[in-house]
């Protein structure tokens, strides 16, 4: 269900009223902080930190430095400040300068890691992380947030190794919440159905109300067809305006077979997703409940807009299925040609473009998409059966009954309804073969294909030249 783990502010300042806790005892005196000015500036920062006011705060750190360069603890509340504040790359550069300062500084470098986290940079951050798990193995928080960037980087058996050691070494801290949801999450990933749902409740246990957790938890009981305990989870949490819980009880209400309902909630989320990737996905979904539902006008209605600016093959060849379904077949067209100039090897594209051009009429584009797809799924028994008939109506009798009998061996039987049609139309060619004196020179040629085991001649090398 989610798209990925994302270390926010909040975990930013969460972890920064820790650290500022832990400074004026972690961080040695130096020179500069006897002096007097120095003192008063820190002093007045603090202040101003501690009441939230960040951005007056950052000027009077910014005076300690001029007074004292080598001070470690100006520019580690510098940073802090200047994290929340947003100014995040000045933070980057203050905390940089600190571990210049005091490279043995392990709070700088997890506070560090963070601010990379949040901008993405997975690696630089594991890098930190490592450093300060090396200056301090024995406080949780560097295991954690290792854990948390091997988790994004996919690294999932590792993430794992590290949050136990965490969660061993956190004990009865508050934080432990964190450790077993991070650890509920990630055997969610896993399958690990009953390990997720141990430490997912155990984290329900350090924070009450939780919408991450609540919503892992209802994923759990979704995957594990427990679409009631689901909703319940789902129903707990107060906060009506979050898109993903939104797109689980549509998928949920899907499961219980409640459309309507489910069609309400994907709106939602739909609305309120941020993230155009997410909500592209879910309107794929909503369009294939309405076409399922027999509304496939609205369905086109819904990706009709988005594909406008939409460079995703998949959306155009979706939206291109239902155009077809509902005979615009120009527009389906359009669209499967779209599909396959933004993904030349979109195979299902070939096979439909064939069905429109049947429709159509034009038999000689219908053989060549049909011909393309064939080449690359060789064993779908239809491919035949409609190459036969395009052939069929070109009177091209040879290349048709010589499709139709590969149809009928590749189908043994399956359809009942082609499989007649298909005989039907070979006794057609066959009488029609003899009465034109074609028939013993064909078998003749036939002979020679089985034993080559060679494709019969393109008919559009002649039609398509």
């Amino acid at each position: 269900m989610k798209s990925g783990l994302c270390i926010s502010l909040t975990m930013i300042i969460l972890l920064g009223s820790l650290l500022r806790g832990q400074t004026t005892e972690r961080v040695p005196s130096t020179k500069g902080q006897a002096d007097q000015r120095v003192s008063s500036h820190l002093e007045q920062a603090e202040k101003l930190a501690q009441t939230k006011q960040y951005s007056q705060a950052i000027p009077e750190y910014k005076l300690a430095i001029q007074e004292d360069p080598q001070n470690e603890t100006a520019f580690f509340g510098l940073a802090l400040a200047q994290s929340q504040a947003g100014q995040n790359d000045q933070a980057i550069e203050s905390y940089q300068a600190t571990l210049k300062i005091n490279p043995g500084l392990w709070e700088a470098e997890v506070n560090l890691g963070i601010l990379l986290l949040n901008q993405q940079s997975v690696s630089e951050a594991l890098v930190h992380f490592k450093k300060a798990q090396g200056i301090n193995p024995k406080n949780f928080r560097t295991h954690y947030y290792t854990g948390k960037a091997q988790e994004l980087r996919e690294e999932i058996n590792e993430a794992e190794a590290n949050y136990l050691v965490a969660l061993e070494l956190a004990k009865e801290d508050p934080e432990n919440f964190e450790i077993h949801a991070s650890l509920g999450s990630l055997y969610l990933k896993k399958g690990a159905w009953a390990e997720a749902e141990k430490h997912l409740l155990a984290a329900r246990q350090y924070q009450g109300e939780s919408v991450g957790v609540a919503l892992d938890l209802a994923q759990l009981y979704y995957e594990t067809g427990q679409a009631e305990r689901a909703l319940e989870q789902l129903r707990s949490v107060n906060k009506s305006d979050d898109p993903e819980i939104d797109e689980l009880m549509g998928r949920i209400l899907v499961e219980k077979k409640d459309y309507e309902s489910a069609i309400k909630f994907f709106d939602l989320a739909i609305r309120r997703q941020a993230d155009p990737r997410r909500r592209q996905k879910l309107s794929l979904d909503m369009a294939q409940l309405y076409h399922e539902l027999g509304r496939t006008e609205a369905a086109i209605l819904l990706l009709k807009d988005i594909a406008k600016s939409s460079q995703d093959p998949k959306l155009h060849f979706n939206l291109g299925s239902l155009y077809l379904h509902q005979r615009e077949l120009e527009f389906a067209k359009q669209e499967f040609l779209r599909a396959l100039q933004l993904q030349p090897d979109y195979v299902e594209c070939y096979s439909n473009l064939g069905s429109v051009f049947l429709l159509q009429e034009k038999y000689p584009e219908a053989i060549e998409s049909l011909n393309r797809f064939r080449n690359l799924r060789p064993a779908t028994a239809g491919t035949y059966f409609y190459l036969g008939i395009a052939f069929d109506k070109l009177n091209d009798y040879e290349n048709a009954w010589v499709n139709y009998q590969k149809f009928l061996e590749l189908d043994q039987g399956k359809t009942d309804k082609q499989g007649f049609q298909a005989k039907e139309r070979m006794k057609v060619l066959e009488k029609k073969s003899k009465g034109a004196n074609l028939w013993g020179d064909w078998i003749c040629r036939r002979s020679r294909f089985h034993a080559s085991a060679s494709w019969p001649y393109c008919f559009l090398s002649r039609v398509c030249a």
